[in-house]
């Protein structure tokens, strides 16, 4: 660009020759003469006595308008908002929409705040929300151990305060928990099913809870019986070996009669005695995984409470593990857990528990374990006997089948679970038309009471479980827009399972040939001889013996405790009851039968488009661990290769990160196509950000699968069931990995942001520049030395005041710096200029000694050339350069993200690269500095003249721009390690494996803090004044305008000589022609003006 500047003398001599059509009006070809040998003394004089008459003459109005137009000034197109550049359009449209929103939104406020409000009254409870106030009360009357002021049950109090588990050394506190039924013993096998039930109808109606007033009765509810469940094995270990099935004694058998909770006809609160636990070692299977089940649901009540959570979750992990590990029944033959709560199979409890686990996990395996054929048959979900579908404490296929017909209906996770989610979805259809009347499997009374049980005794609670399903189902296909389901060829509409569970509860309510509501307490009529130890005899007696109690159990008299909330067992398949507290398969109400009754109540209460399911609360974790599993367990080459893909279109494009948002749709909406692909089994099962913990312990064929994005914006929910076959033979599909680059796009497009916003703030952390600005003005305010002479003696004082000034700052540079032999050693030079980086990096003498050297070296005639303005200019330049990221930027994300392999500690090592750069950068600049010093004086003992010499020399490849991309890269990498730790800190948590250990995570937080620190107040200032130091001027010399204006006239005149084309023309950027004269005449007054 030497071409760009002539001399004044230039200029004079050509203007005459300006015509409107001729050569460039400012005096032909803008080039200094090379040639040209004065000396700077001869070129001074004449600028001295160059007459002012001689200067270029200002243009007219023709000239103006042909080369520069209208002084009209240009509107911009863009606003800065300091971090992005925003259309102004779009700016201010956005602007406006928001002050129209806000005065709209709050004059609609005032109006509805002064308006007079006509108060409503509450609407009406239905039934069902009536009767649900009052079962949850029963759960109050069950409870065992230390109760609460609250309790809402004025004749219980604390009971059974000595229950301990002896197989424990010491014994064990096993206090609290449910009394199962009438009785006082605690069975941990129906009661866990219970906790269950109520956690499901709360995760799915928590809205119609609430509306109820009831969300936080039946919450402390859940948690009482877990709090009990967690003292039934160790709940803080890894691994147990035994666990307690019930307190309390039962069994008649044997003769015993001491101490025996069925034998005995007692207030539990005059249990005085001692009751030993009774353990299951292991071939636990059943018992084990219902009450991870329980626990596992409650974590996702207590999701808000997380520390809660976690410890359900892991004593949820812990006993389904333990029941894994020897697959067996509890019900031992002649023991009590074969007397009163035997189970059939424990197949069906591992399925109910896997699938509440991975709902309270995220965790593949537990999905993997469930969706297994083999567990399925074993379960009986292919089976079609007398008592298929027929849901209770027993039976859990019936509410696991829809459990996951769940997770079939709202995220589709397709192959490999699709096939076996189908079959469960299909039969969970079968289960509903059995319920139907249509259809003849299951028997009705003449009052309509479906016999589930083929016609045994206690019949509600198979009823109110059953109620709950269908009601349940009828939600879960509402919500999915589906309006029923086939049986065989004919369809029915979601209002039919309504209208059974309703005619089933409606039953247990009163509408029932007695016309007598089963729930205690629930209407005008209801069992008055309930089977139940403590509501049959009145608080205010003296402690009743073993025996002795026996007189309130026999009496015909009504309960003088009303246990309100309790169903009954029920009538039998006539419609007949018969209210004797002495038969307990009439009058005995069961906590197990309650929660089903509870969940159905729920289920029906309100209107039906009010407190609809939540579909989000279940998948909660789900859709956590997928968005961590996409990650975590996805191979860190699939990850660089998606992320390298993407950067390589948007780079093509020219437009670096705006395609990102499009590619991500595109990716999404071809995600049926992409899940085709298939690669090979090896190349998938390394190379992950974490291990698999759980891997050695499971590994189905399925587990080499990546797991699935929760996210399906426009998925069609089809699998590659293409690949099964692939599957077999070596090969996966890859859907997981690619369904997960939504994820990448987010991460990209965040990271960016933090990126410029931080660079941005580094880089205008001007505190130390800002001061050299007066240090600048006072030098600036001194005369030069040939004006003093000319206003006369008075008017050079405060130049000799400059001089003086100037003298005291160079002796304290070159002093400091190269003062003494040991400053001039290159070892102690080296030393000190890397610990003087870090405190003044740049002091006053250094600054006035290098504007000093730059003014001398390229402005000579012009000792008040404004140095710290062309400085910032420059610098402003650098950072346009700073904020885009340039290709090689991105290959090194791509590399790092490839290099991100468990157990690497990538992030760690990567931590110290900025700080290493960004000491070697502040200490080769302060070096600079020093040797600048040390030349001047060397060339003061050889007798050379001793003035500060810039060159590119001083710098590493004799390139000043290199520091540049140095300290670009310095900022890019420091950016996106503090961006993408606070991406995974609150995407994962502190605790997520990519975040590594605590010994690992807090030195590179003090790494990334120090390197910004340091950044921003110690190199980039030296930056800014060292680099100036160079053989030539920088492009900040000009403005943008005249720089645009100068570039289209040097390519004007290469490519048409003197003539210049109209549409050049037009391309001119307009100015006026008095600031451009002003910019031109400063730096022509400087000497050799090379611009780099």
């Amino acid at each position: 660009m030497s071409s760009f500047f002539l001399t004044l003398s230039d200029r004079a001599r050509r203007q005459d020759s300006i015509t409107m059509y001729g050569r460039d009006p400012w005096g032909g070809p803008l080039e200094i003469n090379a040639a040209d040998s004065i000396t700077d003394d001869d070129r001074s004089r004449n600028l001295q006595e160059l007459d002012r008459s001689t200067l270029p003459r200002p243009l007219d109005a023709t000239q103006r308008s042909w080369l520069l137009g209208p002084p009209v000034r240009k509107k911009k197109k863009y606003v800065d908002l300091g971090c992005i550049l925003v259309s102004r359009k779009i700016f201010i449209w956005t602007l406006g929409t928001l002050l129209v929103t806000t005065f709209l939104a709050g004059s609609i406020t005032m109006i509805i705040r002064h308006v007079p409000h006509h108060k409503h009254e509450k609407p009406q409870q239905d039934n069902y929300t009536l009767a649900l106030n009052k079962t949850l009360l029963f759960f109050n009357a069950q409870k065992s151990g230390k109760l609460s002021k609250h309790n809402n049950v004025s004749w219980r109090g604390n009971s059974c305060m000595k229950d301990v588990d002896g197989g424990e050394y010491p014994p064990r506190d096993v206090v609290g928990g449910y009394y199962d039924a009438g009785d006082t013993i605690k069975f941990s096998f129906p009661m866990s099913y219970a906790m269950t039930m109520l956690s499901w109808s709360v995760i799915e109606y928590s809205a119609k809870y609430e509306a109820a007033g009831e969300l936080d009765h039946v919450k402390e509810l859940i948690k009482w019986g877990t709090d009990y469940f967690l003292k039934t094995f160790n709940s803080s270990a890894d691994k147990v070996g035994r666990m307690v099935s019930q307190v309390g004694y039962g069994d008649n058998r044997g003769g015993g009669v001491m101490q025996n909770d069925h034998y005995c006809w007692m207030r539990p609160e005059d249990i005085d005695y001692q009751r030993l636990a009774r353990s299951c070692y292991s071939g636990c299977s059943d018992l084990a995984a219902e009450m991870a089940a329980a626990l596992a649901s409650a974590s996702i009540v207590f999701k808000d409470n997380r520390d809660y959570s976690k410890k359900l979750v892991h004593g949820a992990k812990t006993l389904y593990n333990f029941a894994n590990a020897v697959k067996k029944s509890y019900s031992i033959p002649r023991k009590e857990s074969s007397e009163f709560y035997k189970s059939s199979l424990f197949w069906d409890e591992l399925l109910w528990g896997g699938a509440w686990l991975y709902y309270a996990t995220g965790n593949i395996t537990y999905l993997d374990q469930v969706t297994n054929h083999d567990t399925a048959r074993h379960a009986g979900a292919f089976w079609d006997g007398p008592y298929y579908g027929v849901p209770s404490w027993d039976n859990k296929l019936p509410g696991a089948q829809l459990l996951l017909t769940r997770l079939r209906l709202f995220l589709s996770p397709g192959y490999p679970y699709e096939d076996i989610l189908r079959t469960f979805h299909n039969q969970t259809g079968v289960v509903m038309c059995s319920y139907l009347p249509y259809y003849k499997k299951f028997k009705r009374t003449k009052g309509g009471l479906i016999m589930l049980n083929h016609g045994d005794p206690q019949p509600l609670q198979y009823a109110a479980n059953a109620a709950f399903l269908a009601a349940l189902f009828s939600d879960y296909l509402d919500a999915a827009d589906t309006p029923g389901w086939y049986c065989g060829p004919k369809f029915y509409s979601t209002d039919v399972l309504r209208d059974f569970a309703r005619s089933q509860i409606d039953y247990i309510l009163g509408k029932n040939p007695r016309k007598m509501s089963y729930v205690v307490g629930f209407g005008q009529r209801y069992p008055k001889h309930v089977h139940h130890r403590g509501a049959s005899i009145p608080k205010s007696v003296k402690k009743e013996s073993c025996k002795g109690g026996w007189k309130w159990r026999d009496t015909k008299k009504n309960n003088p405790n009303t246990i309100v909330g309790a169903m009954v067992a029920g009538p039998d398949k006539h419609d007949e009851f018969h209210d004797l507290r002495t038969n307990y398969n009439y009058t005995e109400p069961t906590l197990a039968g309650n929660a089903g009754l509870v969940a159905a109540l729920v289920a029906l209460s309100g209107e039906r488009t009010f407190g609809a399911i939540d579909k989000n609360t279940m998948f909660y974790a789900v859709q956590k661990m997928a968005e961590e599993r996409s990650l975590e367990y996805t191979p860190t080459w699939v990850v660089a290769f998606i992320c390298f893909i993407i950067v390589l279109l948007s780079l093509l494009a020219e437009r670096e990160l705006m395609l990102l948002g499009f590619i991500s749709l595109m990716l999404t909406v071809s995600q049926a196509a992409i899940r085709h692909i298939c690669v090979p089994r090896a190349l998938v099962s390394n190379m992950f950000p974490c291990k698999k913990p759980l891997e050695k312990h499971h590994a189905p064929e399925s587990s080499h699968t990546l797991s699935f994005s929760a996210r399906h914006l426009l998925s069609t929910g089809a699998s590659p069931d293409h690949c099964a076959a692939k599957a077999r033979a070596g090969s996966v599909s890859i859907c997981g990995s690619i369904a997960s680059t939504p994820y990448l796009h987010l991460r990209a497009s965040g990271f960016s942001r933090h990126l410029l916003c931080l660079n941005h703030g580094s880089w205008r952390s001007q505190g130390n520049i800002q001061q050299w600005k007066h240090w600048e003005d006072r030098f600036k305010k001194h005369p030069s030395q040939k004006e003093a002479a000319k206003r006369g003696h008075a008017q050079a004082h405060p130049h000799a005041h400059a001089l003086h000034e100037l003298f005291n700052a160079n002796h304290e540079f070159f002093a400091m710096h190269a003062g003494g032999f040991w400053r001039r050693s290159v070892v102690i030079s080296w030393l000190r200029s890397f610990f003087k980086q870090f405190y003044g990096s740049v002091t006053k003498s250094e600054y006035i000694a290098l504007r000093q050297g730059f003014i001398m070296t390229h402005c000579p005639t012009n000792p008040s050339f404004n140095f710290h303005k062309y400085m910032l200019r420059t610098l402003e330049i650098d950072f346009k350069k700073v904020v885009s990221i340039s290709w090689y930027l991105w290959l090194f994300v791509v590399v790092f993200l490839l290099l991100n392999v468990g157990g690497w500690n990538t992030y760690f090592w990567l931590s110290f690269l900025p700080l290493i750069l960004l000491l070697m950068v502040g200490a080769k600049l302060e070096n600079i500095i020093s040797t600048l010093a040390v030349d001047v004086c060397e060339k003061r003992n050889r007798a050379e003249e001793a003035v500060i010499k810039p060159s590119d020399e001083l710098f590493w490849f004799h390139k000043p721009e290199i520091v540049l991309q140095i300290i670009h890269f310095i900022l890019f990498q420091n950016s996106f390690e503090i961006a993408f730790f606070f991406w995974i800190l609150f995407t994962y948590g502190i605790h997520s494996c990519i975040m590594e250990r605590l010994g690992f995570l807090i030195p590179r937080l003090v790494m990334g803090v120090l390197v910004q620190v340091l950044c921003s107040y110690s190199t980039l200032p030296l930056y800014a004044l060292v680099t100036q130091m160079g053989s030539k001027f920088k492009k900040g010399i000009f403005d943008d305008v005249v720089q645009s204006t100068l570039e289209v006239w040097l390519e004007d005149t290469r490519s048409k000589g003197d003539s210049t084309s109209q549409s050049r023309r037009l391309e001119i950027q307009p100015t006026t022609p008095e600031a451009f004269n002003v910019q031109v005449d400063e730096v022509t007054e400087c000497e050799n003006p090379q611009v780099q």
